[in-house]
């Protein structure tokens, strides 16, 4: 995640991603790339460049309904469409996912969390940001594997702050061995809530940042019977909100290995 969600310059930064979105919806797609367009959808973004390393331009649209800008339905799906370049030189639609990009409303106060899809080396990254007086922000990159001739989501990136106080913000990397095996078909921006309870069985279980092995936990932690929320479980964290005698709430990664899903 770019470390300038934390800035202090918060709001001219926010200007900045507002123009680029704009500029954005601005670009003029390529004739080769307009048959990719399905009836009933404009385009919000796009982008050209090689995703698999095979040395060829492929191209990613992002699409957006008509008049998304004032239908009632604020949820309105955005297709993500991924075109690989074959040995023909022809482009082909490799992929479709409609759940792969933040809808309109989905960014809160702050309006539309769309902020850019980049590619890089043998993938892309795609970005989101959003919220009110808590700040949020997303990065998901995407990894082409030549075996299974496929993209798979391999990095997660997540910061969250106060705009009041940008510099306690917190930031969490999920890596692959965490996230498991997504294919960017089954990849959902917006998955369904978890919310399973659990218990605590180790003696003390400390709330990580990241969920990393090996990593430094924080110095908060939960003690044996405590119970908590599931708000996300990956392979070997579970991401958790608790809340204690006083009604205070903290949430963080815990160990799955000091936990037991309560059925």
């Amino acid at each position: 995640m770019s470390k300038h969600f934390l800035s202090p310059l918060i709001f001219f930064i926010a200007f900045l991603l507002y123009s680029a979105n704009a500029e954005a919806q601005e670009k003029e797609l390529p004739g080769e790339l307009k048959p990719f367009l399905p009836k009933g959808y404009e385009l919000l973004d796009f982008v050209e460049g090689d995703l698999n390393a095979d040395q060829k331009k492929d191209a990613i649209l992002i699409l957006k309904a008509p008049g998304e800008d004032t239908a009632m339905d604020m949820d309105l799906k955005r297709p993500f469409l991924l075109l690989s370049r074959q040995a023909d030189g022809k482009l082909k639609l490799e992929k479709r996912n409609d759940n792969l990009v933040m809808c309109k409303s989905c960014g809160g106060v702050f309006g539309d969390p769309y902020e850019s899809v980049t590619i890089g080396k043998k993938g892309f990254s795609i970005s989101f940001y959003g919220g009110s007086n808590w700040r949020w922000g997303y990065d998901y990159t995407f990894t082409y594997n030549a075996e299974k001739k496929n993209w798979f989501l391999t990095r997660e990136q997540q910061t969250h702050y106060n705009s009041s106080d940008p510099d306690t913000g917190k930031e969490s990397d999920i890596e692959e061995t965490e996230l498991g095996i997504i294919p960017i078909e089954k990849f959902n921006v917006d998955p369904p809530h978890n919310e399973s309870k659990w218990k605590v069985t180790a003696v003390k279980s400390y709330f990580y940042d990241s969920p990393k092995m090996g990593s430094k936990p924080r110095k908060g932690y939960l003690i044996k019977g405590d119970q908590v929320t599931a708000i996300r479980e990956l392979t070997n964290f579970v991401e958790v909100s608790f809340q204690n005698k006083k009604e205070e709430f903290s949430s963080g990664y815990v160990l799955k290995s000091s936990l037991q899903k309560i059925k």
